[in-house]
């Protein structure tokens, strides 16, 4: 565990360290505990989610509530986030360029596929995606800015632990198999198959791994935002697995896609 950067050490291990302010750590654990899933809470739901005590629960609420980062209901007495959590986001999504950069093309090859295509990040251990273009139809995906996903059953998923380089995969695997209880030479036999796809055709693929209606299809950019890794996705039904344009002509194009997005960044392709 030394050798790990301290976002991704145990929270036991973090208490110990002097330069921790855990009361901060712990507003920030309320805030996380709200989903799309649980958009609103009450104390005794956050106090049993987090381990913490219902009065220590209380305490960061109202103070949340007092910042502008929570709302709460009176006749519910249960917290929702509050547009004060949008204000903080802002100044992290105008430095990611490739947003603005990628906007028509990302446009143009949903509308062809009929599915969406985001561009995602990691966050710690999953995915967040920091942009995303719809088409009209609805493919069962859902995906919106902020959206998690997990980073060992999508296809953005594995091409974002390709772009992250051997020496951040070997410190991200163990942590994410020990997090999801999974076989670690399954895991790593199959992420070897995403990353020789990658290197044999550009892209990889995901198929109902993650939700079992859904088929994925993932490029990782060469450019990254700061110490960020970027990857583009699109996601489709899975009966369109059949037809063979996912592999024969989307992944092809997302290819060119994520190419174009490099160049115009001045990344070399």
């Amino acid at each position: 565990m030394a050798d790990l950067p301290f976002s991704l050490r145990p929270r036991q291990e973090l208490e110990s360290e002097p330069r921790f302010a855990s009361t901060l750590a712990n507003g920030l654990d309320v805030l996380r505990c709200f989903s799309a899933n649980q958009p609103a809470l009450g104390n005794k739901e956050i106090s049993d989610a987090l381990g913490l005590s219902r009065p220590t629960v209380a305490r960061l609420t109202f103070t949340l509530v007092t910042l502008g980062y929570l709302r709460k209901d009176e006749a519910s007495k249960r917290y929702s986030l509050a547009p004060g959590v949008l204000s903080l986001i802002y100044p992290l999504l105008v430095q990611l360029t490739v947003r603005r950069v990628a906007e028509h093309e990302l446009a143009a090859l949903s509308e062809a596929a009929g599915g969406p295509i985001s561009i995602g990040t990691r966050d710690l251990l999953q995915v967040v995606y920091v942009d995303t273009i719809h088409d009209r139809g609805n493919n069962g995906a859902k995906p919106d800015i902020g959206s998690p996903r997990p980073l060992l059953h999508t296809a953005i998923g594995r091409a974002l632990l390709y772009a992250q380089g051997i020496a951040e995969r070997d410190m991200l695997l163990p942590l994410l198999v020990a997090r999801e209880g999974l076989d670690a030479d399954a895991i790593k036999a199959s992420l070897e198959q995403s990353f020789e796809q990658i290197a044999r055709n550009g892209f990889c693929t995901s198929y109902g791994s993650w939700r079992p209606e859904l088929a994925g299809l993932a490029v990782p950019l060469r450019y990254r935002a700061g110490d960020l890794p970027l990857a583009v996705n699109l996601t489709q039904p899975i009966e369109v697995v059949k037809s063979g344009r996912i592999e024969e002509e989307y992944g092809p194009r997302l290819v060119q896609l994520a190419q174009s997005i490099d160049r115009r960044l001045g990344v070399d392709v």
